[in-house]
């Protein structure tokens, strides 16, 4: 006669045995590209070792991205406010990041600056408030614009309202 707990014993370690052997293979298999990218992490994070906040920006957003919110943070005062236009085509939050930037002046969102430019829109005019009109492009650094040179750019582009 049979032992069913010796057989069911034996297959439990057999079984044990071989999931233990499979883990093995796997972390042995995974180990050298393991080991290649945390030395490529280790040399990247070395190359930035005292890099300070102004260099950690510039190299995230660019030196002319950065230079045109640098100077628009100059222009509105911190407590200020400005009315936010996106620049591009399609939707692409590049106003998220412009008003993130330039924190904490308030930002009033009007709209999509090729929907303000239709014809449906004239005559020109922007809602009452900031002294300041800022676009944020996609691709390109953000323009800071006085609401007046906005509104005259605006008719000359694109005609009179």
């Amino acid at each position: 006669m049979i032992d069913n707990a010796a057989v069911l014993s034996f297959a439990g370690s057999v079984f044990r045995t071989v999931a233990l052997a499979l883990l093995a293979v796997s972390l042995l298999a995974a180990l050298p590209l393991t080991a290649t990218r945390v030395a490529r992490r280790f040399f990247e994070v070395v190359s930035l070792a005292g890099e300070d906040a102004r260099g950690a920006h510039v190299r995230v957003l660019g030196a002319p991205e950065a230079a045109a919110l640098d100077a628009i943070r100059r222009a509105i005062p911190a407590g200020g406010d400005y009315l936010l236009l996106d620049g591009g085509e399609e939707w692409q939050g590049s106003t998220y990041w412009v008003r993130f930037e330039l924190a904490p002046r308030r930002a009033r969102y009007v709209g999509r600056l090729s929907e303000l430019a239709g014809p449906a829109r004239r005559p020109w005019s922007l809602p009452a408030g900031p002294r300041w009109v800022v676009i944020a492009f996609p691709h390109h650094p953000a323009v800071l614009l006085d609401r007046d040179d906005f509104l005259r750019r605006m008719a000359v582009s694109h005609g009179p309202g």
